[in-house]
């Protein structure tokens, strides 16, 4: 499977956009504030359109 990077970021650059910690992009992750895939051990957000 490959992630299409238009649709997802990066964990790092998803912390860089909305200026918060890894810690907190967990939490928002795990309440289900943030959308998201898994592949590996790595995390890919989508990105929001508009």
């Amino acid at each position: 499977m490959e992630i299409d990077k238009t649709k997802y970021s990066t964990s790092k650059e998803t912390m860089k956009k909305l200026k918060i910690s890894a810690c907190e992009l967990m939490h928002l992750r795990v309440t289900g504030e943030l959308r998201y895939i898994k592949k590996g051990n790595a995390y890919f957000y989508e990105k929001k359109e508009g």
